[in-house]
């Protein structure tokens, strides 16, 4: 179909939006360029995929082999360094306000002797949980390489009486536990938080372009009665002024998924037509209710800070940092009504988990529940505004006739 069969209504308000586009660098800017810097920013800061060589303190107070054998077990694991070497657990507290370090590893006095005497000595970490996920990471990388020296010293001292290596293995572990990672083995955090995370930040563009084009028409003081005169429909004017953001959203979106399964080489299990099905659906529902909210606002302003309010901390609501079975009432509904929480849940399903389509139609459903009632909202909005807005003919027919094809 050509531009020229298309209904007169939605092709006028088509080239004029594009025209609006065209005038203003800042929102031109803020479609294409601004999101792909966001983006190329947040591939760098996760580039290397899992923290490495965070900083922890170390307080020896017994210096014997054994000691120094557990520190330099800690610094040979990837995930922390040592980085301080203090006299006393003071010392180190500092460290840890001064965010030198992220915890503190204090071997006790005379732990080689209770040992060898087969006394269990505290070996005690201090983890800053401050930063849940620093502190999370060191502590149970030490806690893991405090573990395993000790498993190693029952292992000598029960071969030291006699006992076959095999039963020395037994009894330091009686039930073995074999902890098995799903979905994403290697904690990689490309794989479920980069990949939330552009979404989120695609989210808040999709909507204040939204509210822009929208509030440009409805807070004039000719907007909405020009826009009807050139739509003659809510349809055809929703349509045409929403369709050139929808087709830039769609490319930016498929962009960033390119640079984070490809460059990145983030799993992808799933259907690729449910996936971009879902990122469209998406991307519409966005739209829909950006451009509702600049109907309701008193003015740009206004619309804006509404959107802000309802969708910049949509990404704690999304069960992605903490899991929405946790959070109260409140926290679980402001989920229900975003877009992005079925979007990121289905994204999920399809990219980590490589679930059955089965188990995804019930997302789908949900997002495709929220696109229609914004879209129908927002039809019956702009009808409604488009018919209470007295029209100003002299303003109206000053606009310039639009050329015939």
């Amino acid at each position: 179909m050509t531009a020229s069969h298309l209904p007169p209504g939605f092709r006028r308000v088509w080239r004029r939006e594009l025209r609006q586009i065209a005038t203003r660098p800042a929102l031109a800017f803020m479609l294409v360029p601004l999101p792909l810097i966001l983006f190329l920013m947040l591939a760098v800061i996760f580039a290397p995929g899992l923290p490495r060589d965070l900083p922890v303190a170390v307080v020896d107070l017994d210096g014997s082999t054994m000691s120094r054998q557990i520190v330099r077990m800690a610094d040979a694991a990837a995930d922390v360094e040592v980085v301080e070497q203090l006299a006393s657990l003071s010392e180190a507290r500092q460290a840890l306000v001064a965010q030198r370090a992220y915890a503190i590893l204090m071997i006790p006095a005379g732990m080689e002797h209770d040992l060898l005497l087969g006394q269990k000595p505290e070996v005690v970490v201090f983890s800053n949980s401050q930063f849940l996920t620093a502190g999370g990471i060191v502590g149970r990388s030490l806690s893991t390489t405090v573990s395993t020296f000790s498993a190693g010293v029952s292992l000598r001292l029960l071969e030291a009486q006699g006992i076959g290596t095999d039963r020395a293995l037994d009894l330091i572990t009686p039930i073995p536990v074999q902890a098995s990672p799903l979905f994403n083995p290697s904690l990689d955090y490309i794989q479920f938080l980069l990949s939330a995370i552009m979404p989120t930040v695609m989210q808040i563009f999709i909507c204040a372009t939204a509210v822009l084009s929208f509030s440009r028409e409805h807070h004039s003081p000719n907007g909405m009665p020009r826009l009807q005169r050139i739509a003659r429909s809510p349809t055809r004017a929703i349509l045409g002024k929403l369709l050139p953001y929808t087709f830039v959203g769609t490319f930016v979106l498929l962009l960033g998924d390119v640079v984070l399964f490809r460059f990145f080489g983030a799993s992808f299990r799933g259907n690729i037509f449910v996936f971009f099905l879902n990122g469209f659906m998406f991307i519409l529902a966005c739209q829909a209710m950006g451009a509702l909210i600049a109907l309701i606002a008193k003015d740009t302003t206004g619309a804006l800070g509404m959107m802000g309010l309802i969708v910049a901390p949509s990404f704690g609501f999304a069960g992605v940092s903490f899991p929405r079975f946790g959070m109260t009432l409140f926290s679980q509904i402001w989920g229900v009504i975003i877009p992005l929480t079925p979007y990121l849940q289905l994204r999920t399903d399809q990219t980590l988990r490589g679930a059955p389509l089965e188990y995804s139609l019930s997302t789908m459903a949900w997002l495709f529940a929220q696109l229609v009632v914004f879209s129908s909202l927002l039809w019956l909005m702009t009808r409604k505004t488009m018919a209470q807005t007295p029209v100003v003919i002299e303003n109206i027919t000053a606009e310039p006739q639009e050329s015939k094809t």
